[in-house]
């Protein structure tokens, strides 16, 4: 037993080091945003009183603003260093979680909302960058790590937030909103302590004339993945959006099988995501990965489409071997991005073409609500069934665009260009400031 318990702890933490002091910052993180997210819509609607029409509108408008940003702040993140816009994005964002405790209406909440997206879509255009740098050679590992660590955060500041909702007043919303800012402050200090990473030069190209700034809106293959990997982004929100309503309106299973969805889905992620990705590193791999999630999804969407006329013990069996299901395509699907998403950008561009892709999931994320609650709810097991043909036949072109994908890479070029830190901890020491 300690033989495997000491197993786990080196599988899912790196040893002392950029690494491991970067899951921390990301725990901590996540923490916060577990705090955040249950707790934001209910704050606006049932302690400011604002309509749930009008804080709904705002939250997508506030969403939409930092959208057209993300190309740009990729492209900024690779010409000036990742950390630095990282610190940006993380700074403002500590100020917007905390303007909460100000907002008094629907205007409020809507400058908050889009002055804070400005910042977080800067953070997320530049992330993978920076955890490129500090992965090195073993990123698509390492991104695997950080994604346990990020899972058992949101569920531990899910927790909490269960306090503050049971609690209920505006005192104690008002708590977590200071809290969740207080633990980005913790955040930056961390992120103060990884280097300062120097741009990686663009590698000379004899073949063209005048080098392309934006070289990734020329890069096909990573075109047709980004528009791939935003479709079958939106199942992330099958679980949050549509199951409980699914449940509670539409089944006989009981309540208490929602909460049971969460905590299946979380102890599995945590679990089993270092396991099953062990293997997930070459592009065709991830590409495989994902077509192992498209079908998964469709399979446990077709299951959960069985519930409805179900007795009350058979709905909640199904629930259970549907979330299974759900859970173990999402590990495959985040694996495979990570493979995708490291291996097909040059790493003097990882900020670029993370940009990009921030734009294209954003935009399906913003229509998630629309597409999953109009669609699915409004059919019924028709709706899942349509769903889950949607994401498998997704999931079954993924292995062809990472394959060209692949054929398209410049081998010369990826040989001679790194990362940055190919030798691990000591590589990366040396770019220190």
């Amino acid at each position: 037993m300690k033989a495997s318990l000491s197993a786990y702890v080196r599988e899912h933490i790196p040893p002392p080091g950029h690494q491991r002091t970067y899951i921390l910052s990301y725990f901590i993180a996540t923490v916060g945003n577990g705090l955040f997210i249950p707790i934001y819509v209910l704050y606006c609607t049932q302690i400011v009183g604002i309509s749930y029409g009008k804080t709904g509108l705002a939250i997508t408008i506030g969403g939409l603003v930092g959208v057209p940003l993300t190309l740009f702040a990729g492209d900024l993140a690779d010409r000036v260093g990742p950390r630095r816009i990282v610190l940006f994005g993380l700074a403002g964002q500590l100020l917007g979680l905390g303007s909460y405790v100000f907002i008094r209406g629907f205007w409020s909440l809507l400058a908050v909302v889009a002055s804070m997206n400005i910042f977080a879509f800067s953070y997320f255009a530049s992330v993978g960058a920076l955890m490129r740098r500090i992965g090195g050679d073993d990123t698509v590992r390492f991104r695997s790590q950080v994604r346990t660590f990020a899972n058992l955060g949101i569920a531990i500041g899910a927790l909490g937030a269960g306090i503050g909702i049971q609690i209920g007043t505006g005192a104690a919303y008002r708590t977590l909103f200071l809290t969740v800012s207080a633990a980005y402050l913790v955040v930056i200090i961390l992120t103060l302590r990884i280097p300062d990473y120097k741009p990686l030069p663009r590698p000379e190209n004899p073949e063209q004339a005048k080098p392309t700034r934006w070289i990734v809106l020329r890069d096909k293959p990573f075109v047709a993945y980004a528009l791939v990997a935003g479709g079958m982004a939106m199942s992330n929100f099958v679980l949050d959006l549509l199951i409980p309503v699914w449940v509670v309106v539409y089944t006989s299973a009981p309540r208490w099988a929602v909460s049971a969805v969460y905590i299946i889905n979380t102890g599995m992620a945590i679990m089993l995501q270092m396991k099953l990705s062990r293997n997930i590193k070459s592009t065709r791999q991830g590409g495989s990965a994902m077509r192992r999630a498209g079908v998964t999804l469709a399979l446990g969407y077709l299951v959960l489409a069985t519930m409805r006329g179900q007795a009350a013990w058979s709905a909640t069996t199904l629930l259970i071997a549907g979330v299974v299901l759900l859970t173990l395509a999402e590990i495959w699907l985040v694996s495979g991005r990570f493979a995708l998403e490291f291996n097909l950008p040059p790493a003097h561009a990882q900020g670029q073409y993370d940009g990009l892709l921030t734009t294209v999931t954003t935009l399906s994320i913003t229509a998630a609500p629309m597409v999953l609650v109009g669609f699915v709810l409004t059919l019924g097991v028709a709706g899942w069934v349509g769903l889950g043909v949607f994401f498998m036949a997704l999931g079954l072109l993924s292995p062809a665009i990472a394959a060209w994908g692949e054929r398209t890479r410049p081998k010369a070029a990826a040989a001679a260009e790194t990362t940055g830190e190919p030798g691990g901890e000591e590589a990366v020491a040396a770019h220190a400031t």
